[in-house]
Order: C-alpha cells, then sequence, then structure tokens
C-alpha cells in the first residue's frame, strides 16, 4: 500500500512536470488553467502538490498541453 509520503512525492513529481511542460510550451498557468477549464488558483495547487490532481485532470492537462499522459506522469 502505498503511503502518505509516496503519495506526496508523486503529487510533487507530476506538478513538477506540468509545470516544466506548461514552459516549455509557452503557456503561463493562467493560460493552461482556461485551456483546461478551470481556474489558475487550481492549476497552482496542482503544480505545487497543494491538490492531487485525479487521472482524468492529469488527461485533460495533457490534451491541453499537446503532449502524452505518461510525459506528466513520468517519476
Amino acid at each position: 500500500m502505498e503511503s502518505q509520503l509516496e503519495k506526496i512525492d508523486l503529487a510533487t513529481k507530476i506538478g513538477e512536470n506540468i509545470k516544466a511542460v506548461r514552459k516549455v510550451k509557452g503557456f503561463n498557468q493562467s493560460q493552461l488553467a482556461r485551456a483546461c477549464g478551470m481556474d489558475r488558483q487550481h492549476m497552482e495547487k496542482i503544480e505545487n502538490a497543494k491538490v492531487s490532481a485525479n487521472v482524468y485532470t492529469i488527461y485533460v492537462i495533457s490534451e491541453a498541453l499537446k503532449v502524452d499522459l505518461s510525459e506528466l506522469v513520468a517519476v
């Protein structure tokens, strides 16, 4: 079973991946959030691992960034 610390580490890594790809693709947080149908504050929380994004949300982000889902969840 996954420990709470492992969940936090995974959320942190996913958030870092989203942020890195977002910057490479030339989006700011507001632009990406808008493309995903969420507010900027929620995107910020995902990137900073304050909330754990579910698989569907990560999929929506990957579609907006035009990258494969696996690129965002790579650890």
